[in-house]
């Protein structure tokens, strides 16, 4: 497959060709499994979320609240309590680390799957397989600031807390795009799908 930027040495170019050549069906249709099963553990009980807010009784995550800044942020791992905090480090953010691989995989391949088949090499539009490349790692770093204030908890480090923020804007920003490039691309295939079988229908 040829790379769709005419710099063959622009890694950007080379990842994003790399994900389209292994976006086949079957990993497509696997790497949504995956996700599946990841999003469920990760949100479910009695190792994600939804016991988490039973012990804590309603606060959740920094990862799954917007914050502005560091006294949002400790407000939020104020919330959480002790047993909420500690749940947090020891159940939450090893599925968390995980889970970024899972959603970034998934994306990347249906994005990939379904602008291979809706445009024509050297488009630019395919660069944007690695939006959930982005989203992914911005996920990671903001994993990496949360476990520092969970461990240094209750000092203060609002560089941290303000990486954190930012982290989560980056990570809501490039998932945002990415689930609605994806649901784009597999309209269009679906759409493509459909007025290929009614032109073959027409001809017979």
């Amino acid at each position: 497959m040829k790379a769709s930027c005419p710099r063959s040495s622009c890694p950007a170019c080379r990842i994003s060709c790399a994900i389209r050549r292994a976006a086949t069906t079957r990993a497509f249709i696997g790497s949504f499994v995956i996700f599946l099963v990841t999003a469920v553990i990760i949100n479910g009980s009695p190792f994600g979320l939804a016991r988490l807010q039973e012990i804590t009784g309603g606060p959740t995550i920094p990862d799954m609240t917007f914050t502005t800044g560091p006294e949002s942020v400790y407000a939020v791992l104020d919330a959480l309590g002790e047993a909420g905090r500690a749940f947090d480090l020891t159940h939450i953010v090893p599925l968390d680390l995980v889970f970024p691989f899972t959603y970034g995989l998934f994306l990347a391949l249906g994005i990939s799957w379904g602008f291979s088949r809706l445009l024509p090499e050297g488009s630019p539009w395919l660069l944007l397989n690695l939006a959930p490349l982005l989203a992914a790692a911005a996920d990671y770093c903001e994993n990496a600031g949360v476990i520092t204030l969970l461990l240094t908890y209750p000092a203060r480090l609002d560089p941290v807390a303000w990486f954190v923020s930012i982290m989560y804007a980056v990570k809501f920003t490039f998932s945002a795009l990415s689930f609605i490039v994806l649901f784009a691309a597999l309209a269009g295939c679906a759409v493509m799908s459909l007025a290929r079988r009614f032109g073959r229908s027409a001809t017979e």
